[in-house]
């Protein structure tokens, strides 16, 4: 297609008889935006009438076009010499006879129009480049650009104006060979240093050893306190409005590595520390390359190029790793063998060296042949070089410091030999983020504004979802949980500071306010659901905040940096005006409810179900086979169908019990029994399943169900049509990825196909056959086996683990994939109302009476002062006690796992009394587990009662209402708890 357009240069063709044309091929003829008026009732584009469409002269600076063209695609800016050929439902008609009849008065009016949003259609026939400034402006834009990032082709115009000059083409420079060689050396660089420094195939052993005395880790406690110390002086003194940014720089640099040395040095009680922050490199050297020597380069281009680059690293990793285990003229076989184990344990000699153990009066080393290889019962002196037992005999809890430090070097010397790997996974991973980053750049969907932000919520999701696993693997692996929380942290912290640099703060504020999404977002955040959540995650921190910035007003004035004498400083006012505004008895109500959630799942039910798994394998260890087998069946069903019991320590529990006793059993055997427990816990699945759906079904009958729900809901809906749609990718994803209890209940709720939820959970067979593997692994082959057996078995039962939760985090997030997909599709089409969902709507609308009157009750300016107060403490003790529960729970509960022995010595020591094991999970050797129960029940005691009175209050006041009485005065000046 080609369209005749007047130079912008020429007089009005009105005006003049030899006006001059020139004609633009074009690639993609037209595009759409959506400009919309705020104070002024222009959209700032300047235009002359053609018969073919409104030609754009000019576009005016900080108008609503302006704005546009600030957050657009490269192909979506509007151009000088593009043409307006349509507005809201007006459009040019290019084949009228004059430019009278062509609608132009039309479209010209409903342009004008006060209308808040106006949609254009616009013909790419303008040369594509948008520089906004004056003349003068844009020339040294041009060469500034020309110079830094972008090409021009000039060319010739058409037939009749040669003299002409004009810009055809703006292209941002892609990435060449020497900018993407500097790429390869940034990735590589951090996993070249972690190899070198942290690995078995480096130094790892010696710097280990040289780090590993506790000394150390009381001078890394120095160092974190130092530079915390540091930090939060130059946050007084307010750094960032320091001269000169290598001032500011060095001083962040010294800070920021005075705290990693630090956490370095505490490698003895957190043996991840150094892997993770030597990792935790690569996406800083990544971000720090985008941010300053690549700023101004195309963005699709860079983060493909980062893809590349850490993809051929990370491979060349895992091929490096792979040949230093198997070439035995390297250095020697590496396989993870009892050989293996052997070696690593004789490499670590300086780190059992470095544990000192002090009984009777004396201090020895750790041993790993009489300490950790096989369970210590005295202790021993040498003599003339050889180990004498004494008659010294292990407490409990000797005998527990012995191996929670046999377990702390055992976790150092498995970490060397697989941080390759772990490097390789961790690069891999960042480069599938930046290559799927990269090309979303180049799609047309939304605003380049739009998708890194779309996409920084998506991986946000993704990290806490594999958090989640992570929690569901803990049953098995508190290690492997805290490890794996670690990274998770880590990520967190990367994705932050990327989606800080790469959209900023000014593109949220401005140009993303009018966005889809950012509206979806917005009305999240204004939710008092929302705002619990961030209450409960920054937990204390939040008042420790305020108290900071009342020393940093007073600093502020002693340097005589402000005039201000207020009591705190102009940003904490700025927030306290923000969280004056939140609807607190409200928030508070939620955040306890949000608590006792977290209770209930993480530390209520979880611990508990680990406790009575662990009990009945003790239990049944004196049936028959089969007898087990059907017991062990119908249990494993009862817990699946109640709502807070997780499904993979169930799994678990199968595999140790069925392959532990298919050892005892002729023609079973180990391989047998994890045969029978993967089926056995599949048919546990399946039937589940079912049963879960039939809960659904009959509680869906109730329209209150239906409400709780949300089957009116857009991403309910969403959830609806997947299922009933031909993806049979999105179908197996949203019930393999899915919680198990809530997932099936939802489609029997919905009324969704039986049979397809019972056949689109067959590929959950993977993670139960992984699950399951890692009991049969923990039971072991034999039954009374090494310390260097269980150890192997224990390797390869956390790496089944982790296999079942890869593939569980996998079908999780493609599962999110396909329900934003369909949201952001058919949002609108699935918002309207249905007539099956008329008495839900009806519902809703009843209960809006008693909604609005429960609202005006919780009113934080209408509530007494000692309701307020109580609600208030409610929710503070309730936050704090969880986050003992959270950070420390070494110190409230037993470190008990799902292949444990509850009738242990050593351990809960309970015999076959489950109440006693359950009263003993509870750590006695310190008062802190107790206490913080007691505060958190002691909150829950608080929340009700307040809740009853507010359900009391709103009654009351709703039946005045719906009487048409006068008002009465609900809350007496004495009103109190």
């Amino acid at each position: 297609m080609s369209i005749n357009v007047e130079p912008p240069g020429v007089q009005d063709a009105s005006n003049s008889d030899e006006t001059k044309f020139f004609t633009v091929q074009l690639k993609e003829e037209f595009f759409t935006v959506q400009l919309k008026k705020e104070d002024s009732s222009r959209l700032g584009l300047k235009y002359r009438g053609r018969k073919e469409g409104l030609v754009i002269t000019a576009i005016i600076h900080g108008s609503p076009a302006d704005t546009w063209n600030r957050i657009a695609d490269i192909d979506r800016v509007i151009c000088v010499g593009d043409v307006i050929v349509a507005c809201n439902d007006q459009e040019i008609n290019p084949d009228a006879a004059n430019l009278k009849d062509c609608n132009g008065e039309a479209v010209v009016k409903s342009m004008r129009e006060p209308a808040e949003v106006h949609v254009l259609r616009i013909g790419k026939t303008g040369p594509r480049l948008y520089i906004p400034g004056d003349t003068s402006g844009c020339i040294e834009n041009v060469n500034f650009l020309e110079d830094q990032v972008a090409s021009f082709e000039f060319v010739q115009g058409g037939d009749g104006i040669d003299d002409e000059i004009f810009v055809k083409q703006l292209e941002l420079k892609m990435l060449t060979w020497n900018q993407k060689g500097i790429v390869f050396v940034t990735v590589l660089t951090p996993n070249a240093l972690t190899i070198i420094l942290w690995s078995a195939m480096g130094a790892g052993f010696s710097l280990f050893g040289t780090l590993f005395p506790g000394t150390n880790n009381t001078l890394g406690n120095l160092l974190v306190l130092l530079a915390t110390i540091i930090a939060l002086n130059m946050y007084l003194v307010d750094w960032h409005k320091w001269e000169g940014n290598a001032r500011r720089v060095i001083t962040l640099l010294v800070v920021i590595y005075i705290g990693c040395i630090g956490g370095i040095l505490k490698c003895r009680f957190y043996p991840q520390a150094p892997l993770v922050i030597s990792i935790f490199h690569l996406p800083v050297f990544i971000g720090v390359l985008r941010a300053t020597a690549f700023k101004q380069c195309h963005r699709g281009s860079f983060y493909r190029a980062v893809g590349q680059c850490g993809l051929i690293v990370g491979v060349g990793i895992m091929i490096l790793w792979l040949a230093w285990m198997t070439l035995e003229a390297w250095d020697g076989d590496w396989k993870y063998t009892d050989a293996t184990k052997d070696r690593l344990v004789e490499r670590s000699a300086d780190l059992y060296a470095t544990v000192e153990l002090k009984f009777e009066g004396t201090t020895r080393s750790l041993n790993y042949k009489l300490d950790c290889k096989q369970v210590p019962t005295h202790n021993f002196k040498f003599v003339y070089g050889q180990p004498v037992e004494t008659i010294y005999e292990y407490t409990p809890n000797d005998k527990k410091f012995i191996g929670k430090n046999c377990s702390s070097v055992k976790t150092v010397w498995f970490l060397l030999w697989v941080s390759p790997f772990v490097c390789a996974l961790v690069t891999g991973i960042l480069a599938g983020f930046c290559a799927i980053h990269g090309t979303m750049m180049d799609s047309n969907d939304m605003s380049r504004a739009e998708k890194p932000l779309k996409q920084f919520f998506m991986m946000v999701g993704v990290l806490v979802m594999l958090m989640w696993v992570a929690a569901s693997i803990a049953s098995a692996s508190m290690r492997l949980t805290g490890t794996i929380f670690s990274f998770c942290g880590a990520g967190l912290v990367a994705l932050f500071a990327w989606g800080y640099l790469e959209i900023g703060t000014k593109v949220i504020n401005s140009n993303l306010k009018h966005s889809k999404l950012m509206g979806q977002l917005i009305s999240v955040f204004k939710n008092d659901w929302f705002r619990a959540c961030v209450v409960c995650g920054f937990n204390v921190t939040l008042p420790a905040w305020f108290a900071i910035e009342v020393v940093r007003a007073k600093v502020r004035r002693l340097r005589k940096t402000t005039t201000s004498k207020s009591w705190t400083t102009t940003e904490a006012q700025l927030a306290w005006g923000f969280l004056e505004e939140w609807q607190w008895a409200s928030i508070f109500m939620k955040v306890n409810l949000l608590c006792m959630l977290y209770w209930g799942m993480s530390i209520g039910v979880a611990k508990i179900t680990v406790v009575f798994l662990a009990w009945l394998n003790e239990a049944l260890a004196s049936w028959s086979y089969l007898a087990v087998n059907i017991a062990l069946f119908l249990i494993a069903e009862f817990l699946m169908m109640l709502p807070p019991t997780p499904g993979i320590p169930v799994y678990i529990i199968m595999g140790i019990i069925l392959a532990g006793q298919g050892r005892k059993v002729e023609g079973v055997g180990y391989g047998g029994g994890l045969i029978i427990g993967i089926v056995s816990a599949f048919l546990v699945k399946e039937v589940s399943v079912v049963g879960q759906y039939a809960i659904g079904f009959f509680m869906g009958k109730s329209v209150k169900i239906q409400q709780l729900v949300g089957v009116d809901k857009v991403p309910i809906r969403a959830v609806e049509k997947i299922m009933q749609s031909k993806q049979v990718i999105g179908k197996v994803a949203v019930l393999v990825g899915g919680p198990d209890w809530p997932t099936n209940c939802l489609c029997g709720v919905l009324r969704l196909s039986l049979w397809t939820c019972v056949w689109g959970t067959i590929p959950v067979i993977t993670i139960i056959g992984a699950c399951v593997m890692a009991g049969a692994f923990l039971a072991g082959p034999k039954e009374i086996m090494t310390d260097t057996e269980k150890s192997m078995w224990s390797a390869v039962a956390n790496t089944a683990l982790v296999l079942s939760g890869v593939v569980q985090m996998v079908a999780g997030v493609i599962a999110m994939y396909y329900i934003q997909g369909v949201v952001s599709k058919d949002g609108e089409e699935l918002a309207k109302p249905r007539p099956e969902h008329e008495p839900v709507y009806q519902l809703t609308l009843a209960e809006e009476a008693f909604r609005e009157t429960h609202a005006e009750v919780l009113r934080w300016d209408s509530l007494p002062r000692p309701w307020l107060l109580l609600i208030a403490v409610s929710a503070s003790m309730m936050v704090g006690s969880i986050f003992v529960f959270q950070f420390m729970d070494s110190l409230c509960f037993v470190d008990f796992q799902v292949n444990d022995r509850v009738s242990d010595p050593e351990g809960l020591n309970c015999g076959s009394n489950l109440g006693c094991a359950i009263f003993r999970l509870v750590n006695g050797d310190t008062p802190i587990g107790w206490s913080a129960l007691g505060i958190f029940f002691f909150a829950c005691f608080l929340h009700f009662n307040f809740s009853s009175y507010v359900v009391r209050v709103a009654k009351k006041r709703l039946a005045a209402k719906s009487a048409d009485l006068p008002a009465f005065e609900e809350f007496p000046t004495n009103a109190g708890p």
